[in-house]
């Protein structure tokens, strides 16, 4: 039984030693799999595809899209937020509000962590960080994820927006972390489709009044709803309607509205 243990033994040692070794191929690579004969590139979030793309992040950017809907519009010195769930919004600081569309866990995840952020820039320099600031160290956070084997991107997106020196800015940052500041975004369900109904009723109430054009953006919001898959009858939404303060941004939550309490809305 010993005589065969060794003979085992110095097989596999003869195999393993005079194995041929490349520099090249001394560090762990990701390895790109076959099913059905057809290769995954999907394993490993550092590996593109044969096409240029990172699979890892388009996953993000699709649980992104399957959340409850959020549209955030910045019109005539008023931010406008429309939410189908209330755990969507968050407050980062005292003029910096977060908005999250996709899995809530990675959500509350970077709201958490950006809050700290924005508490270790007033320890340290003394002062409140701006809205570009806190909206460049979100985008680091999410394209961090995507740089490292044994990580995957945020499954969510994230819409920055908040008040510097009497200017309310919007930024959006996507799982990739690709950042654009814009006056309107949609994340969620039926994305595309209330994207480009925003833009025509944008344009259209360019010139009304505050409270007129944020009952517009909200009628058709929830219209749009209501054609979902899923629909329920007298679906109702949350409206947030936020403006710069002296030192702060002034919220006020509607909650509940539906479509025949619309037109009647005081803000």
């Amino acid at each position: 039984m010993t005589r065969i243990f060794r003979i085992a033994l110095s097989i596999f040692l003869v195999l393993v030693l005079t194995k041929e070794t490349h520099g090249a191929h001394s560090r762990r690579r990701p390895v790109t799999r076959l099913n059905q004969g057809q290769p995954m590139y999907d394993r490993e979030i550092t590996t593109f595809s044969e096409d240029g793309r990172l699979k890892q992040v388009e996953y993000g950017m699709e649980a992104a899209d399957r959340g409850d809907t959020v549209v955030s519009v910045l019109v005539n010195e008023t931010f406008a937020i429309v939410a189908t769930s209330p755990d969507k919004i968050h407050r980062l600081d005292a003029h910096i509000i977060l908005v999250t569309s996709g899995l809530k866990g990675d959500g509350r995840f970077l709201a958490n962590y950006l809050r700290k952020y924005c508490q270790q820039h007033r320890k340290i320099f003394g002062e409140a960080p701006t809205v570009r600031e806190v909206a460049d160290y979100a985008s680091k956070v999410h394209h961090q994820l995507t740089k490292y084997p044994g990580c995957r991107p945020f499954g969510c997106s994230t819409t920055v927006l908040g008040v510097n020196e009497g200017l309310l800015k919007l930024y959006l940052c996507e799982p990739g972390g690709g950042l654009e500041e814009c006056n309107f975004c949609v994340g969620g369900r039926q994305k595309v489709t209330i994207l480009d109904k925003l833009k025509g009723l944008l344009n259209s109430f360019n010139g009304s009044k505050n409270g007129l054009c944020v009952q517009n953006v909200t009628a058709a919001t929830l219209e749009l709803l209501q054609n979902e898959e899923r629909k329920e009858n007298d679906k109702q939404i949350d409206l947030w309607v936020i403006r710069a303060g002296e030192e702060a941004l002034q919220l006020k939550c509607l909650k509940s509205v539906d479509k025949d309490s619309i037109q009647n809305l005081v803000l």
